[in-house]
Formats: structure tokens, C-alpha cells, sequence
């Protein structure tokens, strides 16, 4: 058994066997105990699978290989290396994530230029993920309801430079109302209790319960109708959970059938995976439920899972139930007015012409942003965050830079680059420790390169490099 592992509950092993057996039950509790297989997924907005493989094994001994059938996983080999104390985790080039979490985005396909929403979105697996399906570009809004999970959805979006993607904190329930049949796509990988991650969450079995899991069925199918009333005819839906309950799953899913003009989409998986149930017991679905999957954790090497592919076939009418109007939280930026804050970066850090024509910019209590160009989230309505903040204007009417912005524009950047030489410089620069002894012609803000990647800011002054390297980063230890 795996320190600290807790075995499943009677609650769950007795509720499974009544659904799957004995024998499927067994080895459930067995799995459930045993050392599971850490995955990542690379981020193709940054890198490449083969150059981040190369990267782990040469800098930080950790070897890992490609999935078949899923372009950016990766799976990690050596269970004894932590994948996430390197600085290309830091710095986002990967995400940690399991294998069969990054199934529903690559279900849902989402395009560049199309519009999307991933409705339960924290803590941002599956939002990045699609970002970067999407190519960072059109609209991806994401919405998450509570607080402290907002925050950390906002954390990773940027971390890995998502520049398309309009955070809103709002009840899922009350969305329509502000955007009636307005999306091309829409994921809703749903609240559920957790049945598939026991093995990585040893909690669930604490607290897990047949209550439970109906009250959050009845959460699942409003949040379910929700999302159809949003999608555009003709639209694509994914609904999943990383739980393994019928009452959860083909319920739901059944539910919304009778109810509503959609239908499933037959799909393919490149993991093993099992037909959802057409019937249990006495009670009769849909036999198009046959076209959902679920995924059997031991099977798959990873988490149990359950996806559903929907169309929706016609429009239908919706009169949305008002209430209060949702106030504007940013304010798009004129040409203009951006003029001399571009012009400044462009001096300062030798940028082209031209390369901020390829982006929108917005602004907020001071704050700057920047979007894909053709960005569209409804006019800004209560959105907690919009696209990646790249800097402020301080008392003086000076432009200070993210490290946001020089990690986007990576490639652009052609002077005032400081590049630090050793691993002990570095853990200094992320500490946000000052760093000495920098050529006395440099002055001002910089851009901060290390072993050829620009990973941040910082200003120079008589010589002393002050890190600018954002402190909610500052906490990640690394591990040359």
C-alpha cells in the first residue's frame, strides 16, 4: 500500500458492487491502494513534446515518453522524480494533469476563432487545454463560481500565457441569461463525487455517500440544461465527470435527452473505455447512450472517467429571465491612446512594428491586458479577468512590464536581455533577490533569459539586477 492511502468505504465498495460485481469491485479497492502514474501535458503554445522530453531528461533526469493518440501527453517513468519542481513547470511550459482529465477537451475539438466556454473551469487543466487547442486564439470564456477556485484557475491561465480566455465568477445556472445560444462549443466537466479519483484522492471514500451523489445529479442536469440553452444550433457539447455512478452519468445525460432537441455524437477514445449503459435494473435509456464512454481506471492507468459527445439539432426559444445587469469590468483600449505605451516597449525592448497589431488590449483599475485579436466575450460583462495582464503605468506615466508580456513575446524581443549563467542566479532571480555585478551599460527594464528562454522581467540600476518575477510564482521550489 502507498503511505497515507486510505481504503475505500464500505459506503462505495458495497454501492460499485451493486452496479459492476464483485470481481470489477475488487479490483477497484485494490487499485485504489496502489502507486499510480504521474502523466503532463505539454504546452504546444510553448514548446514541443520532443523538446521537452529532451529537456527533462538532460537538465533534471526525469525521462518520460509520448501517448499514442494524445499528441501532448506525456507520461512520466521514474515515479521517484517530481515533475513539478522544475522551472519549465514554473514557467508553463507543461501542466501536471492526468491522462484521462485531458480527454474532454480533445472530444470537444475545439477551433481557432470559434466560441467557446468551459463552464466548471477551475483549476484549468481542461481551459488551458483547450486554449492551446484553440491556438490562443478567438473567444474562450471561463467560468468558475467559486472564489478561491477562480483564483487559482486565474494562477494557471497565467502561468501558461492564455491570452484568449475571460474569466467570470457567476452561478452556471444563471449564464443563459446573459448569453442566450451564443456559443459554438461548450464543456461541462461537472461538479460530481469522485468516484474515478479515489486513488488520488483518498478523502472521497470519508465523505462519499448515495445522498450525496443524487444532490449533485440534481446540480449536474441544471447545469447541463444550462449549457444547451447557451449553445448555438448545431453546437457541440462535451459533458463529463470523473465519477463512475450511473446516477451521475447516463442519468443526466438521459434526462436531458428526453428534454431537450440534442443528441449524442459517436466518438473515439485512444484509451481503453467501456459503452455507457443503455438500461440498470428496471430502468430503461436512451440505447443512443451506448455512444457515451466511460473509463475504467485501472484500464486506462489513470482516472475513471465519463464522457458525452451532444448536437444541438435546432434552436429553440429562450427568453432569458433578466435580472440585474452585469456591470462592465473592462474597458477596451483606442489606438490611440495605446500609441505611446507601444511605442515604449518597442524602444525599450527592440519589438518590430507591427507585432501588437496582432493582439487587442484592455484595460482595468490601471491595469493592462492583452487578447487575441479577435477576442469577443460579450462586452466585458463582470469579467473577473480578461486575457493575460502584460504591465501598468506607474505615478510617472512609465510603462512597467509583466513578465507576463516578455514570455509571450519571447521571440520579439531583441535588446536590453539580461542572461543569467548559472542555477544559483536563477533561484536568486525566482526568489526576487537582487543580483550584482550586471554590465553597467544596461539600464532599466529587462527582459531576464535563461539558457535561451526569456522567463521574466527586472530593472537595473547602477549594476543590481531587482528580480521582477511575479511573487505568486516565488513559492515553486526547483529541482536541477
Amino acid at each position: 500500500m502507498k503511505p497515507n492511502r486510505i481504503p475505500v468505504s464500505t459506503k462505495i465498495s458495497d454501492y460499485l458492487r451493486n452496479i459492476y460485481g464483485d470481481e470489477w469491485t475488487e479490483q477497484y479497492c485494490r487499485y485504489a491502494l496502489e502507486e499510480t502514474t504521474d502523466f503532463i501535458r505539454v504546452n504546444t503554445l510553448k514548446t514541443t513534446p520532443e523538446k521537452l522530453i529532451a529537456v527533462l531528461r538532460d537538465e533534471y533526469s526525469i525521462t518520460s515518453e509520448q501517448i499514442p493518440g494524445i499528441p501532448a501527453a506525456l507520461k512520466i517513468q521514474d515515479p521517484n522524480r517530481v515533475a513539478g519542481k522544475t522551472m519549465e513547470h514554473i514557467t508553463g511550459h507543461y501542466y501536471l494533469q492526468s491522462l484521462s482529465s485531458m480527454l474532454p477537451p480533445y472530444v470537444l475539438e475545439p477551433k481557432p476563432h470559434e466560441t467557446v466556454l468551459d463552464m466548471c473551469a477551475a483549476p484549468g487543466s481542461k481551459t488551458t487545454l483547450i486554449a492551446e487547442l484553440m491556438k490562443n486564439e478567438g473567444t474562450l470564456v471561463a467560468n468558475e463560481v467559486a472564489p478561491n477556485r477562480a483564483g487559482i484557475l486565474s494562477f494557471n491561465l497565467e502561468r501558461l500565457n492564455i491570452i484568449n480566455c475571460g474569466i467570470l465568477q457567476l452561478n452556471g445556472e444563471i449564464l443563459p441569461s446573459y448569453f442566450p445560444e451564443y456559443f459554438d462549443k461548450i464543456l461541462v466537466d461537472a461538479p460530481c463525487s469522485g468516484l474515478g479519483i479515489v486513488h488520488k484522492k483518498g478523502e472521497v471514500s470519508n465523505w462519499w455517500s448515495e445522498d450525496m451523489a443524487d444532490r449533485l445529479a440534481s446540480l449536474q442536469y441544471r447545469l447541463l440544461v444550462a449549457a444547451i440553452k447557451m449553445l448555438k444550433q448545431g453546437g457541440t457539447l462535451v459533458y463529463s465527470t470523473c465519477t463512475l455512478s450511473i446516477t451521475e452519468n447516463e442519468e443526466v445525460v438521459n434526462l436531458a435527452l428526453q428534454k431537450y432537441p440534442v443528441e449524442l455524437e459517436e466518438f473515439s477514445l485512444p484509451i481503453p473505455n467501456n459503452p455507457g449503459f443503455t438500461s440498470f435494473g428496471e430502468r430503461q435509456f436512451s440505447e443512443t447512450l451506448a455512444l457515451t464512454k466511460r473509463i475504467t481506471p485501472w484500464e486506462s492507468g489513470s482516472e475513471g472517467f465519463f464522457l458525452a459527445k451532444f448536437t444541438k439539432n435546432e434552436s429553440f426559444p429562450y427568453i432569458p429571465k433578466g435580472g440585474n445587469k452585469l456591470r462592465t469590468t473592462f474597458r477596451s483600449c483606442k489606438k490611440d491612446e495605446l500609441k505611446p505605451i507601444i511605442e515604449q516597449l518597442e524602444r525599450q525592448f527592440g519589438i518590430a512594428p507591427g507585432v501588437f497589431d496582432n493582439y487587442s488590449i484592455v484595460e482595468k483599475a490601471d491595469d493592462y491586458y492583452i487578447l487575441s485579436r479577435d477576442w469577443d466575450g460579450g462586452d466585458f460583462i463582470s469579467f473577473n479577468k480578461a486575457g493575460l495582464k502584460i504591465g501598468a503605468l506607474d505615478k510617472y506615466g512609465n510603462f512597467i512590464i509583466h513578465t507576463n508580456l516578455a514570455q509571450l513575446l519571447e521571440a520579439h524581443i531583441t535588446k536590453n536581455i539580461v542572461t543569467l549563467q548559472s542555477n544559483d542566479e536563477i533561484k536568486k532571480y525566482m526568489d526576487g533577490a537582487i543580483l550584482k555585478n550586471i554590465s553597467p551599460e544596461t539600464k532599466g527594464q529587462v527582459a531576464v533569459r535563461f539558457k535561451e528562454r526569456i522567463i521574466g522581467t527586472g530593472v537595473v540600476n547602477d549594476g543590481n539586477l531587482k528580480s521582477r518575477f511575479p511573487r505568486a510564482f516565488r513559492t515553486q521550489a526547483i529541482s536541477f
